[in-house]
C-alpha cells in the first residue's frame, strides 16, 4: 500500500507531499496525525528553517477530509469520527500558530480539509489552477477546520458569501479576498522549491521566504472582485438567513436568483449554523474558532442532516435530500443556540 503522505528534508526545509492520489489527497486520520507528530518534531529541529507542504497530483492540492469515511464511523457509531476531527482542529490551530515559515504550494482543489492544512500557514502560495471552496453547507454540515477564522476576515460580506453558498474562487481572487499571499504559476513551483532549498534560512527565514516567493509571484487584478464584492455587500450582509433570501428574490436578475436557488437546496440547519458562526468568528481568535467548531462539530455527527447530505451527494448520489428540518422557519433560535452549546469536553489546545 503506497504512502498517502510523505516527509523528507532538504536543505533548511522539511518537505511534505501529499500523495493519496485515488482520493483527491482527502485528508485521513492517519495523515493528519503523521501530519501533526511530524511539524511537531520539525518545530523543535534546529537544522529545518520552513516547511513547505505540496501535493503529488497536478489537479488537487487536497479535497477536503475523507468525508465517505466520516459518513461510515457515523452510522456505525464508532469512536474515531470525533477523534478525525479532535486531531484535525488540534492540527489547524498548530498550523497557524508554528513559528517557522509555512509554504503550501497550491497547485488545484483546495477544500475544506485542504484548507485547513494550506491557509492557516505562513505562507500561502496559489496557481492558475487553484480553486478554493467551503461547499459543507450542501452536505448539511458547516465550514469548520477554523474556516471562520478566515472567512469573517474577508472584506465585506464575502466571507458569509463563499460560507453559505460553498462559490469556488480563484487564485486572484482569493488574494484580494485575503486568503492567499502569493500568486505564482504552476510551471513555476519546481524552481520556486528549488530556491528555497538552496537558500540560507537559519537567519530571517520568514524575511527570506518572502523574498523569494515574491521574486516568482505575478500581479493581482483587484478589479477581479470589485463587481461580485458590490453584489455580494448588498445582499448578504445580514444577520439572518431569511432576510439574504428575502434581498436575493427582491432583485431577482440572474446572478440573484441562481444564488437563492443555491442557498434554497442547502440545509436549513447548516445555513443558520453557518451564519451565527461567521459572525461570532469576527471577534475571536484562532484557537477560539476551531473550540468552537469542536462544540459544533459534535452536534452535527448526532444530527440526520450530515448523514442526508452525503447519502443524496456521495452514496445515492440522487442530489435529494431529505433535510430535518427542511425549510429556515423551522431552524428555531432556540434549536440554533443549542448547536453552540459544548455537548463533550472542550478541545485541548497546544503549542
Amino acid at each position: 500500500m503506497p504512502l498517502e503522505i510523505d516527509f523528507r528534508e532538504e536543505g533548511h526545509l522539511g518537505i511534505v507531499t501529499l500523495q493519496r492520489t485515488g482520493a483527491l489527497n482527502a485528508l485521513t486520520l492517519p495523515m493528519i496525525q503523521a501530519l501533526q507528530h511530524k511539524l511537531h518534531a520539525w518545530q523543535e529541529d534546529n537544522h529545518v528553517h520552513a516547511v513547505v507542504i505540496r501535493s503529488a497530483l497536478d489537479k488537487a492540492f487536497c479535497a477536503g477530509g475523507d468525508v465517505r469515511w466520516l459518513y461510515d464511523t457515523g452510522v456505525s457509531d464508532h469512536h474515531e469520527q470525533m477523534q478525525f476531527f479532535w486531531h484535525e482542529y488540534r492540527l489547524n490551530h498548530f498550523i497557524h500558530h508554528f513559528s517557522k515559515p509555512y509554504i503550501a504550494l497550491m497547485d488545484g482543489v483546495t477544500m475544506g480539509g485542504g484548507v485547513g492544512i494550506s491557509l492557516h500557514g505562513s505562507h500561502p502560495v496559489a496557481t492558475e489552477h487553484f480553486m478554493f471552496a467551503m461547499p459543507e453547507t450542501a452536505i448539511g454540515f458547516f465550514p469548520d477546520i477554523g474556516a471562520s477564522y478566515l472567512l469573517s476576515r474577508c472584506p465585506g460580506a464575502l466571507g458569509v458569501y463563499l460560507g453559505l453558498t460553498g462559490h469556488r474562487f480563484n487564485a486572484d481572487e482569493a488574494r484580494v479576498a485575503g486568503l492567499v499571499k502569493y500568486c505564482i504559476s504552476s510551471d513555476k513551483l519546481q524552481l520556486v522549491l528549488e530556491q528555497l532549498i538552496a537558500a540560507d534560512l537559519s537567519k530571517e527565514p520568514h524575511e527570506r521566504v518572502d523574498t523569494c516567493l515574491s521574486a516568482f509571484a505575478s500581479p493581482v487584478t483587484k478589479h477581479s472582485l470589485l463587481e461580485l464584492q458590490t453584489k455580494v455587500d448588498g445582499s448578504f450582509n445580514e444577520t439572518e438567513v431569511e432576510s439574504i433570501c428575502a434581498n436575493l428574490a427582491e432583485v431577482g436578475d440572474e446572478w440573484h436568483s441562481t444564488n437563492l436557488n443555491n442557498l434554497e437546496k442547502k440545509s436549513p440547519t447548516s445555513l443558520k449554523v453557518t451564519l451565527a458562526q461567521l459572525q461570532k468568528a469576527k471577534t475571536m481568535s484562532m484557537a477560539a474558532c476551531v473550540k468552537m467548531d469542536y462544540c459544533l462539530v459534535g452536534h452535527f455527527m448526532r444530527e440526520p442532516d450530515f448523514y442526508e447530505g452525503v447519502r443524496a451527494l456521495l452514496i445515492d448520489k440522487d442530489k435529494k435530500p431529505h433535510w430535518q428540518p427542511n425549510i429556515l422557519a423551522n431552524v428555531t433560535s432556540m434549536k440554533l443556540a443549542d448547536y453552540f452549546e459544548c455537548g463533550q469536553p472542550e478541545l485541548p489546545l497546544g503549542l
